[in-house]
């Protein structure tokens, strides 16, 4: 007789609603949640419709690997325990919104004030005591400030510093250069420039370095400043910060251009 086939047990993750809107600013949303690892991505994406009031269909998720890589979880169908995804306990679940901000209202509740509103916070004793929460996890796996082989932070910061400045020099990055970003020919446009940003990233990217791109067209997100900080100078909209693996350098005249020819030919 055969045995019947165990049921994989729940286990605790954190959701992650990013403000993409100000990358130096606190999530819109970060909780705990328990998921099934027998749902395919779709129904995750369903339960997750209440609790971060972005549409399943609007929804682009991204999880992290331990050292610090992200996976997309672009199969609708997929089960979450698919071994590419690497999703186990304590690990992190970002939720991207991809409808154009105008039309993000629901989560204007989470962008609100909410100091005059009454509510609960665990003391962080307590928090600290619980053996079912992410802490207890990364305590018992030895993960981040719980790792006695940690790098300090500065280490760290140095190491992204050097690692991008190895790529920005395998890609051949450099100010003046015409370039496109995230492989997409609508989001063409020139160098403008090349470094560290301090703020930009938050914690998590200290040191990494930045290509700030003037784009043809305005498919941008700033002016090219950051905060109040100026950068380099163009147009509302025109302006982009990425990260150097983004950005594309080569023979990428405006689109204009291409137009201008393929109506001479004609």
């Amino acid at each position: 007789m055969s045995l019947p086939t165990p049921v994989p047990a729940d286990i605790t993750v954190q959701i992650v609603v990013p403000n993409d809107s100000n990358p130096t600013a606190p999530p819109l949303l970060s909780a705990e949640r328990r998921i099934t690892p027998t749902w395919t991505v779709s129904q995750l994406k369903s339960k997750l419709e209440p609790i971060t009031g972005i549409p399943s269909s609007s929804q682009s998720l991204r999880t992290k690997s331990l050292d610090g890589s992200w996976t997309g979880l672009t199969s609708d169908v997929s089960l979450l325990s698919d071994h590419r995804f690497g999703i186990r306990r304590g690990s992190e679940i970002e939720v991207q919104d991809t409808r154009p901000p105008q039309l993000r209202q629901n989560l204007n509740f989470l962008a609100a004030d909410l100091s005059s509103v009454e509510k609960y916070q665990m003391p962080e004793t307590q928090y600290e005591k619980l053996e079912d929460s992410v802490l207890a996890w990364k305590r018992r796996q030895k993960l981040g400030r719980f790792d006695p082989h940690a790098k300090s932070q500065s280490q760290m910061v140095e190491e992204r510093r050097r690692k991008d400045e190895k790529d920005m020099e395998a890609r051949g990055i450099g100010v003046g250069m015409r370039c496109r970003v995230g492989r997409d020919d609508a989001r063409r446009g020139t160098v403008s420039f090349t470094g560290d940003i301090p703020g930009l990233g938050g914690q998590r990217e200290e040191g990494c370095l930045w290509v700030g791109v003037e784009l043809d067209e305005p498919l941008g997100r700033n002016d090219g400043s950051v905060q109040t900080r100026r950068v380099f100078q163009c147009a509302d909209k025109y302006g982009v910060f990425v990260r150097p693996e983004k950005v594309e350098v080569g023979d990428f005249p405006p689109l204009g251009d291409l137009l201008d020819e393929d109506m001479e030919e004609i």
